[in-house]
């Protein structure tokens, strides 16, 4: 038997299945760092599918692996992050250019902490999760070369090496987490010694060795 029917345009129906899918995996992604965020370092699988109110296979069909989730909420925690990061012109003002990355930092930073928990205790079990936090670290160092690359060129590449070395752990993400977790410091408090310090380092630097001009 024929059955003769209005046809039905599958290129549609594919496309709004996708969306679907692919709205529900941002919900999956979104729950994940939601659960990070209220404290929880390991969210599981049934905790993440309960609360995006889908089923348990349903997250399975999208990460077949929590290893799979991880890494992709990293991943989105991490691009959020940069993207906030503002350019810092290498032309502004050193002393300003100090204060801007200072004030950026601490907060991304503060916010970044329970991210940074989960990380710490994730990455054994989701490999894809350290390699991001080597990626992170990699990209908030070039940023620093970037913001301070009038004053790196003027050095000698053993010189300029070192310096960034030290603007590296001075404006890292280790040094706000050493102040906050290790020195039980209040965000405020740890802003201001942070502020401090990196000023310190940049005026050594940049300013105590600053190259000699022959007049």
């Amino acid at each position: 038997m024929k059955i003769i029917g209005f046809p039905v345009p599958l290129a549609g129906l594919r496309d709004s299945r996708i969306a679907r899918d692919e709205g529900v995996r941002r919900t999956l992604i979104q729950t994940t760092l939601d659960l990070i965020q209220a404290g929880d370092v390991e969210p599981t699988a049934a905790a993440v599918a309960t609360i995006a109110g889908v089923p348990r296979v349903t997250l399975t069909h999208h990460f077949p692996s929590l290893a799979d989730l991880y890494a992709a909420a990293f991943d989105l925690a991490v691009k959020r992050v940069l993207d906030l990061v503002r350019a810092v012109d290498s032309a502004t003002p050193l002393a300003n250019r100090v204060e801007l990355l200072v004030s950026d930092r601490a907060r991304l930073f503060e916010e970044w902490l329970p991210l940074w928990r989960f990380a710490e205790r994730v990455r054994g079990i989701a490999p894809p999760v350290g390699v991001g936090v080597v990626h992170f670290r990699k990209v908030l160092r070039e940023r620093l070369a970037t913001c301070f690359a009038s004053e790196l060129r003027a050095l000698d590449p053993d010189s300029r090496k070192l310096v960034l070395d030290s603007l590296d752990a001075a404006f890292g993400l280790d040094s706000w987490m050493n102040l906050r977790a290790q020195l039980r410091l209040s965000a405020v408090r740890a802003s201001r010694t942070w502020r401090f310090t990196a000023g310190a380092i940049v005026q050594r630097a940049f300013v105590e060795h600053r190259p000699m001009t022959v007049s």
